[in-house]
């Protein structure tokens, strides 16, 4: 316990180890969600308001406009009539509106100041009813026994779109994606603190490791306690990230807080058991380890969808055993599993192979250790 203690404060020591597992994938996390936190999410149409001029209003226009709705709770349009001509002319030129609409005799005009979302479906809107009125007329006008057949056709609008019901989430929010990907890549920088377990444990890697290799504790038994306090203190990095995504950013995780958890805490042993198996089979300078494991850290996370979406998904099509041997791919779509299914299958099976991915690098970092003697220390 002696042991645990002091190796916990010398980490909490390390300026670099905690910007790196508590500060730095927060504020990213605070620049995607400003960067594009919101793109893809709630609705896309909004109640959009018009302007009519009231003086010569067109009544039909109007009360068509007031009917069109975005849903059964909310209208397309909230039409304001409340201004004459040369107001919202003023108006116009003072930029409080955008558009409006008056008319003059039997036509009806459309002004638009700029474009915009707003004024693209105020346009289109005015579009289809002056073609649709045209249409009456003109029917009216060569073949009035047709009208009451086309009135019916133009008031029983046919929808040809079958909504399939399936075990995934509606409006599920695709840019979700790139807040996964970047715990992923928190987890896979825990392999700076598998390193800094193999540089305290090699005699041959500091002074340090020199002297706890002439102790009587068991070496063996100074790795489990060194990773023991390192997954502790990243596996806390990670819950402070996830409770800032989910509580401060509100992003979407899943109803299920414990597997969550079990995510994080599989995510952090998987970066560990990595960082210590590549510290073990590079022989170099620390520096260039360090300088290895960025890389390593930043390739796996743009693999699994941190920089580019299209990137993970031409990896997923045309490489698909990669994802399944990539650590942080593993995670993000156990994370996605979580958001877009209802059942946890696909989560467990992802887990399931970090786990397993996560072993073997631990195996194969006790083999390059077991048996390592020094001629002089």
């Amino acid at each position: 316990m002696n042991i645990f203690i002091t190796r916990l404060k010398c980490l909490l020591r390390s300026k670099a180890n905690i910007f790196w597992a508590f500060i730095f994938p927060c504020c990213l996390a605070l620049f995607f969600h400003f960067g594009f936190g919101n793109l893809g999410s709630g609705q896309v149409l909004k109640t959009t308001e018009v302007y009519i001029a009231s003086e010569n209003k067109n009544e039909e226009f109007i009360e068509i406009m007031k009917e069109i709705e975005i849903d059964e709770n909310e209208k397309l349009f909230s039409v304001n009539t409340t201004f004459s001509k040369q107001e919202l002319i003023s108006l116009l030129e003072e930029e409080k509106i955008s558009s409006f609409v008056y008319s003059e005799g039997d036509n009806i005009y459309l002004h638009l100041k700029e474009n915009g979302i707003s004024q693209t479906i105020i346009k289109s809107f005015f579009d289809q009813y002056i073609q649709t009125k045209a249409l009456v007329i003109n029917v009216a006008t060569k073949n009035p026994e047709k009208l009451e057949s086309v009135l019916l056709d133009l008031q029983n609008n046919k929808i040809y779109i079958e909504k399939l019901k399936t075990n995934t989430k509606d409006n599920a929010n695709a840019m979700i994606i790139y807040f996964y990907a970047l715990i992923a890549m928190a987890c896979m920088f825990a392999s700076y603190w598998g390193r800094g377990i193999i540089q305290d444990v090699q005699a041959n890697m500091s002074t340090l490791a020199a002297r706890v290799n002439v102790t009587p504790t068991h070496k063996f038994k100074l790795i489990g306690i060194y990773f023991l306090t390192a997954q502790l203190i990243h596996f806390v990095g990670n819950l402070v990230l996830i409770a800032f995504l989910k509580y401060t950013l509100k992003i979407e995780f899943g109803d299920n807080i414990f597997l969550i958890i079990l995510a994080s805490f599989v995510g952090t042993f998987s970066g560990i058991t990595l960082g210590s198996f590549l510290s073990v089979i590079i022989k170099a300078s620390e520096n260039f380890k360090e300088g290895m494991l960025t890389a390593v850290s930043l390739i796996l996370s743009a693999l699994s969808g941190l920089m580019s979406v299209e990137l993970k998904y031409y990896v997923d099509k045309y490489i698909p055993f990669l994802r399944f041997i990539n650590p942080a791919s593993l995670l993000t779509d156990a994370f996605n599993s979580l958001y877009y299914y209802s059942s946890d299958a696909k989560f467990f099976m992802y887990i399931s192979i970090l786990f397993i991915l996560s072993i073997i690098f631990a195996f194969l970092t006790f083999l390059f250790l077991r048996g390592k003697k020094y001629d002089s220390i």
